[in-house]
């Protein structure tokens, strides 16, 4: 199955002050993150944000929060590991009706895994960016991406997310798109 803009909402999960510096390879999530939101913001895809537990992790990563501003996004705080287990984010979930939800974030092994779990739960089709998700050890993630995919998320990079989102050439925003992988 490929990705339909019209029917893909984004996650971006928990990409906090006080903890992202310690994800390995946080550098290269963050230029991946902030591409997505691009094409996020170029064909008006629905972005999710959430925060765990800002008062001890901090508050989102100032990049992240200030390009999100330029999108169509919504905010939410939590407690819980999944996303899905916050009743305000389900029910946007809900009301969204989309079909497909990709996924960045950290850890992820942990909210990510556990935020996945339960969309596939309630019938949604995952797809976790690559180059978009991390764990403070390399490991963790390979743990978490191997079970992530396990229990029937589909693994993408940026490119795959790109190019399945315009599927043409002649896509009016393809110029525009395109120089994001150069």
């Amino acid at each position: 199955m490929l990705l339909d803009a019209s029917d893909s909402l984004i996650l971006f999960i928990d990409f906090q002050e006080k903890l992202f510096p310690k994800i390995t390879g946080y550098k290269e999530i963050l230029n991946c993150s902030l591409k997505i939101i691009e094409v996020a913001k170029v064909l008006n895809i629905p972005i999710i944000l959430s925060e765990q537990y800002p008062k001890g992790l901090g508050n989102t990563v100032k990049s992240i929060k200030s390009k999100l501003r330029e999108s169509n996004f919504k905010f939410f705080e939590k407690t819980t590991f999944s996303c899905l287990a916050n009743i305000e984010i389900r029910n946007y979930l809900k009301e969204q009706e989309k079909k497909q939800i990709i996924v960045c974030g950290i850890e992820t092994h942990i909210c990510v895994l556990q935020t996945v779990n339960d969309l596939l739960k309630i019938g949604k089709k995952v797809f976790i960016i690559n180059e978009a998700v991390g764990s403070r050890h390399e490991e963790s993630k390979k743990i978490g991406i191997n079970r992530n995919k396990k229990i029937g998320a589909t693994l993408i990079n940026f490119e795959m997310l790109l190019f399945e989102l315009i599927r043409d050439s002649k896509h009016q925003k393809f110029k525009e798109l395109s120089s994001l992988v150069k």
